[in-house]
């Protein structure tokens, strides 16, 4: 069949639509079909974000945690070091005390 178009004749069959049609439609699933890949994909990937996101909030739980323990390791060690002070101020005075008690010991015969 011949239709004339501004003075061109043009020429439609039904085997060129049915190709026309085919071929969009191969186009549209070829289309669905990379958009379900897509959406597959990124599902993961909000799986995997999501998976890494909470690790990391437990990790700062962890980092918090330790923390605030090193804070407390920190303070017993400060405790330590003034009773070992105290400690050693007071063995002095026992040497001291030793020596003095010596001496009298000593003037007395």
């Amino acid at each position: 069949m011949t239709t004339p178009v501004a003075g061109l004749p043009i020429s439609f069959s039904n085997d060129d639509a049915k190709a026309n049609i085919c071929s969009k439609a191969q186009s549209s699933i070829n289309a669905l079909a990379t958009l379900v890949k897509s959406i597959i994909k990124n599902s993961h990937s909000n799986d995997h974000l999501t998976t890494t996101l909470k690790q990391f909030a437990n990790s700062d739980q962890q980092l918090t945690s330790t923390q605030d323990h090193i804070q407390k390791i920190e303070h017993i060690c400060q405790q330590l070091l003034f009773q070992s002070d105290i400690l050693r101020l007071d063995t002095q005075e026992l040497n001291q005390i030793h020596e003095t008690l010596t001496e009298m010991k000593l003037d007395d015969h």
